[in-house]
């Protein structure tokens, strides 16, 4: 299925119901990586696509698992699951992509989420507990619906020239940033942002004072 909202399920820990049942309701597309299938399973979520080298599938599992399901193995080990999962949904033109499962375990592999959305579609957001991360590369990305007080926080990802931000108490205006903590902290006054990256990219953070899916 080209277009529509995809769902990736990774296998870290998913925020609570209150952020994923909804993403899970409105997901035309599921996909589980690897062994987020059981995690899936666990909450009666029936995925369209499992993704992965299949090294974490608990087989005694797959009879719970709709005779629909599409089974992508993929054995090369250079990116991880949720990328291979990212480049998949990619090529049908997603037009929302929601990923979550990607707190707990390791720090490396809390890392590398983030990162992954340097090559995801601009659509792309991450959903945890308390906040959710996304990146505008080469682009201007409004995000509607956010609590006035929110936390806002912007990390280049190597320079970024041009980088515009309105909807918040320090705004800015054509600014270039670098690796760093500059863009750390700032607040919504308003309940859409925006932000427009001429050159480079720039990882988002916002952390709302409500919980539930972020507008976009």
């Amino acid at each position: 299925m080209d277009g529509g909202s995809w769902l990736i399920c990774a296998d870290g820990e998913w925020p609570s119901e209150s952020i994923w049942q909804p993403l899970v309701d409105q997901a035309d597309v599921i996909i589980a990586c690897d062994g987020a299938l059981q995690q899936c399973l666990d909450r009666a979520v029936q995925p369209n696509i499992v993704i992965g080298d299949m090294d974490s599938v608990d087989e005694a599992r797959f009879d719970e698992c709709s005779d629909a399901v599409q089974w992508i193995r993929i054995e090369e080990q250079e990116n991880s699951d949720l990328s291979k999962a990212i480049e998949h949904a990619a090529r049908h033109a997603p037009k929302n992509l929601d990923v979550i499962g990607v707190e707990g375990g390791a720090f490396g592999h809390q890392m590398a989420p983030f990162f992954a959305l340097y090559d995801a579609p601009a659509s792309t957001v991450i959903h945890m507990n308390k906040s959710r991360m996304m990146c505008v590369k080469n682009a201007s990305l409004a995000f509607t619906s956010i609590e006035i007080g929110s936390t806002v926080s912007l990390f280049a990802i190597g320079p970024a020239s041009g980088v515009t931000l309105t909807g918040c108490a320090w705004p800015l205006n054509q600014e270039r940033l670098e690796p760093g903590t500059r863009g750390l902290n700032n607040r919504t006054t308003e309940p859409t942002i925006e932000i427009k990256v001429d050159d480079g990219a720039v990882l988002v953070c916002i952390e709302p004072a409500h919980s539930g899916p972020l507008g976009k």
